[in-house]
Parts: C-alpha cells; sequence; structure tokens
C-alpha cells in the first residue's frame, strides 16, 4: 500500500506563487462534491407507504491531515435521500441500514428547502460544499445479494415472497401465470384470459 503523502512539501512554500497555489489547492480540497458512504440508520417519513425520510451515513473515505494523518469523518445524521418519483407516482426502493451508496454535496445548505417542503427559500446558513449537505443517491456496492426484485434482461422477471396488486390489472393478450390478490385468492391467467379464482 502506497503512503499517504503530506498535503505540501517545504519546497511549495519556497516563493508566493507557490504560496498562493498552495492556498488554493487546500481550499479546494475543502470543497467536498461526492463520497462513498455506509447507511447507519434509516428514518421513514410517515404514512404508508412512508414518504421520504432520511438517513444517517458514516463517510467511507478519510480525510488526510498537513502531516499525512488519516482521520476518519464522523456520521452525518439525517441526509435526505432519492426515490424514483414522479407527481403522485413512485417506485419506493428506500435505502435499508448496511447499504453502502454514493451521496452527493450540495453547493449550499439545504436545510431549509427541506424544512419548508421544498418551497423557494434562501440558503440556510452560510456554508457551501460542506458534507451537512449530503443527499444519499443509490447502492454502489451490493451490501446483500437480492432476495425481491424486478429484473429487466431479455425480459421482465419480478422475484418476491409475496406479490400484492391494488387496483385493476390488465393482461396482455397470450401472458399465463398466477397471483394471489390482496384476499388471499389465486387467480390463474391462460393465454391473456382469466380461467379461474380460488
Amino acid at each position: 500500500m502506497t503512503a499517504i503523502q503530506p498535503n505540501f512539501t517545504p519546497s511549495q512554500l519556497s516563493s508566493d506563487p507557490l504560496r498562493t497555489e498552495l492556498l488554493i489547492r487546500t481550499l479546494l480540497k475543502d470543497a467536498r462534491t461526492a463520497i462513498p458512504v455506509k447507511v447507519v440508520a434509516v428514518h421513514p417519513g410517515s404514512g404508508n407507504p412512508p414518504a421520504i425520510g432520511t438517513v444517517d451515513v458514516q463517510p467511507l473515505v478519510q480525510t488526510v491531515d498537513g502531516t499525512g494523518r488519516l482521520w476518519a469523518l464522523g456520521v452525518t445524521y439525517g441526509a435526505a435521500f432519492c426515490r424514483i418519483q414522479a407527481g403522485a407516482t413512485a417506485i419506493i426502493v428506500d435505502p435499508a441500514v448496511g447499504d453502502i451508496g454514493f451521496a452527493i454535496v450540495c453547493d449550499r445548505d439545504i436545510s431549509s428547502v427541506i424544512a419548508s417542503g421544498g418551497e423557494l427559500s434562501g440558503p440556510g446558513s452560510a456554508r457551501t460544499h460542506d458534507i451537512s449537505d449530503l443527499v444519499y443517491l443509490f447502492s454502489i456496492i451490493s451490501a446483500a445479494e437480492p432476495t425481491q426484485y424486478i429484473w429487466l434482461a431479455a425480459g421482465i422477471l419480478i422475484q418476491a415472497s409475496v406479490v400484492s396488486m391494488s387496483g385493476n390489472l390488465s393482461v396482455g393478450t397470450g401472458a399465463t401465470g398466477s397471483f394471489t390478490d390482496l384476499n388471499g385468492a389465486v387467480v390463474t391467467v391462460q393465454s391473456g384470459v382469466i380461467t379461474n379464482i380460488e
């Protein structure tokens, strides 16, 4: 493993232009952009299904001080997370504890926007590119093997121990299979026609 180098060398302090360059580089290193994180707690929103909630995340890349020493960043509490949603239509696959994913850092304090429920707002403070303004996006490393999923490959595969539906079901011509409705009845479809309900 390559040793972590200090953030500067004595030669970088030998002239005004080099010192200015070092100052600029140091300031840029403090501007957070994105980082891999581990979800350590999930706080769902209210309702059923739940509204978008928050997560507590542990940044996984350590920071380096001026002497080359590694320091672990603390947990970021109450970070927003993303959900695929358009209007009142959503795919709800919220984060779970142990997920290892990707988080972006907003360029301004977003606390006032979140507190207002998405209204036009000024920044909550003067902080910029701060790790307190993380938004968790999605998983980048599989923390567990999926056991329920929708797989879009040559066809569409839905895998789950129970598949529940609410509302009218429209089945295209030629579809064959069976499913269990919300009342526990098994519905059998043959070539696009419901042939049996038990």
